[in-house]
Order: C-alpha cells, then sequence, then structure tokens
C-alpha cells in the first residue's frame, strides 16, 4: 500500500468527522462571545450560572459551533479544501454518473456543487444543529431554522451580489445567538433594553465588516459612531453613567484605527471586551 493509501485510510475512524479548531482569532466578536454577553445581560449569578450548566452547555454547542458550521459551509464552502478529494475518492461509479453527464454536474461530481456540499457536509452540521435545539427548547429550534435559511441566502451570495452579506453574518454571530440566550433563559418582560443592546452591537459589528470595503467605508464608520452613541444613550437612560467610561475606553482603540488608517482587525479584542462590559452593566441592573 501506498504512503498516501495509508494515511487516507487512517484519516478517520468515524462515520461523521468533527474536528474542530479556533476560527480565526479567538479574541473577537463571535457567536460564543454573543452568548456570554447575552448570559451577563441578563444578570445572571456564578449560581445560576453552575445551576444550569447543561443547559447553557448546549446553548453554546448550538449557537457557536454548530451555527457557526452551517453558516461557514453555506456561505464559503471553499474554506474546505479537502472536499472535492473526498467526494472524488467516494464517488459511485455508474453510468449515467460518468464524466460530462448531466447527472454528474449536478451532484458535483465534475466540480463544485451545492447538492454534494449539503449531502456531505452542511447536512450532518444541520441535523446536529436541530436534534441539540429540540432537546433545549422550542424557540431554539425555530432559531436554527432561521439560521438555516439565513446560510442558504448567504450562499446565493455567490450568485446575487444584491444578497446583503455582512448583514446575514451579524445575525448569525451576534444578534440570534444572543436573543437564542433571552428566549431559553430571560424573562420576556425585562429583556427589551438587552435586546436593543444587542441590535446595536449588531450594528457596530456589520459597520467593521462594511468598512473593509473601500467604496463604503463611510458608511461602515457611521455605522460604528451611530452604535457606540446609541450604546451610550442607553446606558444613560438606565441611569449607568459611570459604566460609560470603561465603554468609552474600549471604544477608543477602534477610533485610534481609524484615525491611523490601520486595519480594525487589530483591534477585535477590544470591541469583544467592550460588548462583555456593556452587557454586564445592563446585568447590574437585574
Amino acid at each position: 500500500m501506498r504512503e498516501a493509501d495509508s494515511v487516507s485510510a487512517a484519516a478517520g475512524s468515524s462515520l461523521i468527522d468533527v474536528r474542530m479548531w479556533f476560527e480565526e482569532s479567538p479574541w473577537r466578536i463571535a457567536a460564543g462571545w454573543a452568548v456570554l454577553a447575552g448570559l451577563l445581560a441578563s444578570g445572571a449569578t456564578v449560581t445560576f450560572a453552575l445551576a444550569h450548566a447543561p443547559t447553557l452547555l448546549l446553548i453554546f454547542l448550538l449557537a457557536d459551533p454548530l451555527w457557526g458550521s452551517i453558516w461557514g459551509l453555506m456561505s464559503t464552502p471553499e474554506s474546505l479544501p479537502a472536499l472535492q478529494r473526498s467526494l472524488a475518492r467516494s464517488r459511485v461509479w455508474l453510468p449515467y454518473l460518468r464524466s460530462g453527464s448531466p447527472a454528474a454536474r449536478l451532484f458535483g461530481m465534475d466540480g463544485p456543487s451545492i447538492l454534494a456540499l449539503i449531502y456531505r457536509v452542511a447536512l450532518p452540521a444541520i441535523l446536529l444543529a436541530l436534534l441539540v435545539s429540540y432537546i433545549l427548547h422550542p424557540a431554539a429550534l425555530w432559531l436554527t431554522v432561521i439560521v438555516i435559511l439565513l446560510s442558504t441566502a448567504g450562499w446565493l451570495h455567490r450568485q446575487v451580489e444584491s444578497v446583503p452579506l455582512q448583514a446575514l453574518y451579524v445575525l448569525v454571530t451576534v444578534f440570534l445567538p444572543w436573543l437564542l440566550v433571552v428566549l431559553v433563559l430571560g424573562d420576556g418582560a425585562t429583556q427589551t433594553s438587552p435586546l436593543l443592546l444587542a441590535g446595536l452591537w449588531s450594528l457596530h459589528v456589520w459597520g467593521t465588516q462594511t468598512y473593509k470595503n473601500e467604496a463604503r467605508r463611510v458608511l461602515g464608520v457611521a455605522a460604528l459612531a451611530i452604535s457606540q452613541i446609541g450604546m451610550a444613550l442607553l446606558l444613560i437612560f438606565l441611569q449607568l453613567p459611570l459604566w460609560l467610561i470603561f465603554l468609552a475606553l474600549f471604544c477608543l482603540p477602534t477610533w485610534l484605527a481609524l484615525y491611523h488608517g490601520q486595519p480594525l482587525e487589530r483591534v477585535r479584542f477590544w470591541g469583544m471586551a467592550g460588548m462583555l462590559t456593556s452587557a454586564l452593566a445592563l446585568g447590574s441592573l437585574v
């Protein structure tokens, strides 16, 4: 047996291959941090967290690795370089699947195909996410369906440029994970301010994403300014002016980066810290 064949045979021992790693830097606003922010904004204590540890673990598993996998697999399938090699190794050699045939093109035997992608990669993640959300809470099941639809729209962006990819990304990354915490753990009557804060941070992340496009940088800066002003007004309205000092300190690196023309990726940690700090401020009222 050739060495390459030996490595291929030993590459996976499971029916469904689940491999985990940190996607880019962990010190940036992502779904896992949005879950923590939602928990802090709800005023959860350490005692509460320990008492509801299994539920919190399921919330994190659903919102971060599972929803994130569905979004990533559908919106950027090229991020899996080994996928096409795997499809080529396991293809079924039937007459109507010969190279160049309509069926071969449809099922991705001659190149990338959304059907092959969904069957081999996205479908297992979708099924597991639906199972976890079914166990967790009825609202989680509906939110998972929404994530699947948003991720499908993210794939359509590859064919239809008018699809707002950045807005969809923000919903999956910030707002829906935060909303998941509110619906599963929170009291709907007291969650107006946390959801408003979630919306403002969603606008903030949308601004950082939009700023990457040179043609829309002014719009991105405007979104950053509006979101931060909105957070300041929210804290003032809730009579939490002292927290403004910490929020201002965490927002300052963003404006320094803009002033010096530096990429906002260099100050992503401070944005994440600002989100958690503002959420902690709201939680102090509960």
